[in-house]
C-alpha cells in the first residue's frame, strides 16, 4: 500500500518559496547585467542567436609579443587563467583600460618563465562568409595592447 500524501508544514513551504524566489532573482539580476558571473543562471548569451551565412564570425584571441614575434595564446586556466567567453564579457572595459591585461601576462609567465612576454594584445580575428562557408580574407583587429613597463 503506497504511503499517504502529506502536505507541507508553514517552514518548509517558506523555505521552498524563499528558494524559488532567489533563484528568480538571481536570474533577473543576470539578464539585467548582461553577466556570465552568476553561472549557471546568467545570460548564456552565446547561445541566444546564429550566426548570418552570408555574415562574419568574430573570434576573440590573444596574441603574446616576445622578442618582436607573435605568438597565439590559448584562453584557459592553464595559460592566462580566463576563459574566451568571459574576456568577451569583458571587452569594453579592456578596450578602456589595457591594463587590466596585467594580471593575464602574470600568470602566462608564471607558467613560461624562461619566456616572458613583452606584450599582450587583445585582439580579434573577422572571418567573412558567404553561404556559410569561409571566404575572403581574415582580419585581425587590436581591441587592447598591454606593453611591459608601460
Amino acid at each position: 500500500m503506497p504511503p499517504s500524501p502529506r502536505t507541507l508544514g508553514p517552514l518548509a513551504r517558506a523555505w521552498r518559496l524563499l528558494a524559488m524566489l532567489l533563484a528568480g532573482a538571481t536570474v533577473v539580476c543576470a539578464q539585467i547585467m548582461h553577466s556570465n558571473d552568476l553561472f549557471p543562471f546568467g545570460a548564456l548569451d552565446q547561445f541566444s542567436s546564429g550566426t548570418d551565412p552570408d555574415g562574419e564570425v568574430v573570434n576573440t584571441c590573444l596574441l603574446g609579443v616576445r622578442d618582436g614575434e607573435s605568438i597565439d595564446i590559448a584562453f584557459g586556466s592553464g595559460t592566462v587563467g580566463i576563459q574566451r567567453a568571459e574576456m568577451e564579457n569583458q571587452l569594453e572595459l579592456v578596450a578602456a583600460d589595457p591594463s587590466l591585461l596585467a594580471p593575464l601576462v602574470v600568470t602566462y609567465d608564471a607558467a613560461h618563465p624562461e619566456t616572458p612576454l613583452d606584450a599582450l594584445v587583445l585582439c580579434q580575428r573577422i572571418t567573412p562568409l558567404r553561404a556559410g562557408v569561409p571566404h575572403g580574407e581574415v582580419r585581425l583587429v587590436e581591441v587592447a595592447r598591454w606593453e611591459a613597463g608601460a
